[in-house]
């Protein structure tokens, strides 16, 4: 029992206080240990980069979850790049991203393959780089963003079809990319309508040289599924400047996978393995969506040894098309 003399309510207001700091850096304490404990069980890095690494449930230690585990689940990948539209640190120039989402920490780089069923069947697909193509909806992630997150390729063909036209009378690259015969089939329903990611895909702006050799003709589509252009495979073309391969003008920049991870030459003509495609299994020409500037009938592709050229557009030729997450 307390009582007033000597202060004895102050002393015992003081020694109760005490006890409270006392017990709270206890607490304390024992909780650093129990994060010290779980980091080194389950690992961590304090000073990662590129994303974000917040743990929504303090309970829940955030785990690395590699590529293979979720390659094929969409549904995760969609919440992924979800989470790099947050992150203003990722950028198109970075060269990996790493995210957070419900305490599994995801880090993904351009090269690295994914998959998804095309007609029934697995077909790999490549990450291209972040936040490099313009969205058309700029409130799919929730927000106002204004580039989609992730871009891919297919990483060898999903079969062969014409750009325009039945044979060489017919061939022909008037008004471009947003005209052919190629981007109806791509976003009909044996194109998009295969795919079985097709309800996560964004649409984005895609441009394309108009009249074949005019430089001044780029203009935009919006598309969900687009073929690759010359300036987005290529660094140079027939004539310097702005030439890419056989196209007069630039139509979007060069991918980030095609500046960093093609080791071998760069040049438009030289033969490269790191830009050949495959279909059934043997090396295929590939369109790209750019129209040849040697004329009218043609368009731009990639040849068996990787290196470009161009042909006439009613050929049957690779079709190896891109896509946003």
């Amino acid at each position: 029992m307390y009582t007033v003399g000597d202060n004895g309510i102050l002393k015992a207001a003081k020694e109760a206080k005490n006890q409270t700091e006392a017990a709270i850096r206890n607490e304390q304490q024992s909780l650093g240990e129990l994060a010290n404990m779980l980091k080194n069980e389950y690992g961590g890095d304090d000073n990662n980069q590129g994303g974000n690494t917040e743990n929504p449930d303090p309970d829940k230690p955030v785990v690395d979850v590699p590529i293979e585990e979720i390659k094929t689940n969409w549904e995760e990948i969609e919440k992924i790049a979800g989470e790099i539209a947050k992150d203003d640190s990722i950028t198109s120039d970075l060269e990996e991203a790493t995210v957070t989402v419900d305490g599994n920490r995801y880090t993904i780089k351009p090269g690295d393959l994914f998959e998804v069923e095309y007609e029934g069947e697995v077909r790999r697909v490549r990450v291209l780089g972040f936040k490099h193509d313009d969205l058309v909806d700029q409130t799919v992630y929730g927000g106002n963003h204004t580039k989609a997150s992730i871009s891919f390729e297919f990483y060898d063909c999903l079969g062969t079809h014409n750009m325009n036209g039945t044979s060489s009378s017919n061939s022909t690259n008037a008004n471009g990319w947003a005209a052919t015969e190629m981007r109806t089939f791509l976003e009909g329903s044996s194109g998009r309508g295969q795919l079985s990611n097709n309800s996560y895909i964004k649409q984005v702006k895609k441009k394309y040289i108009a009249t074949y050799n005019n430089a001044s003709s780029v203009t935009t589509s919006n598309d969900y599924l687009w073929l690759l252009s010359a300036s987005e495979v290529l660094k140079d073309g027939y004539n310097g400047g702005d030439t890419r391969g056989y196209a007069i003008a630039k139509e979007g920049e060069q991918y980030l996978y095609y500046q960093k991870n093609v080791t071998e030459a760069w040049n438009w003509n030289s033969s490269n393995t790191n830009r050949v495609k495959y279909n059934n299994g043997s090396a295929s020409y590939w369109w790209l969506r750019s129209p040849s500037n040697y004329g009218s009938t043609g368009f731009c592709l990639v040849r068996t040894g990787g290196n470009s050229s161009g042909d006439l557009s009613h050929y049957y030729w690779g079709v190896a098309p891109g896509f946003c997450i």
